[in-house]
């Protein structure tokens, strides 16, 4: 499996990457429902995240080896960042669903999504920490 490697390269995958996810979010939205759109969003974003994790590497890493499946970046602090904006951005779900009745569900779906994603990177950045 090729390897991404260069700043430029993973910056430009994750720009296009969330970009998908908006677009399927918007698509599901207007062609199924609200549901619908959620759901598309959560598995792009979640396919994009699970893949960037998988071929993405570190100046450090072996191009060339497979990654241990629960590590998600090349070194802790990439990981302790990305949790935190994970975490937050549940946070911020969370305060936006304070005053959304219909769709409390969809938000409590939401920020599970981002609290995993956001798990994932601080066990793997703890992990990496320890040795």
């Amino acid at each position: 499996m090729p390897r991404i490697t260069s700043p430029q390269a993973k910056a430009t995958f994750v720009v296009l990457g969330c970009a998908a996810a908006v677009v399927a979010a918007v698509f599901g939205a207007l062609a199924l429902s609200v549901t619908g759109g959620l759901v598309l969003y959560c598995a792009v974003l979640g396919a994009v995240i699970v893949f960037g994790a998988r071929v993405f590497r570190g100046e450090d890493e072996d191009a060339m080896a497979p990654r241990p499946l629960w590590r998600m970046t090349a070194k802790p602090a990439a990981g302790f960042v990305l949790a935190g904006f994970f975490a937050l951005q549940a946070v911020s779900t969370g305060v936006s669903a304070a005053n959304a009745d219909a769709y409390a569900p969809l938000y409590v779906v939401a920020i599970a999504f981002s609290l995993a994603v956001a798990a994932a990177y601080l066990n793997s950045s703890l992990r990496l920490r320890r040795g």
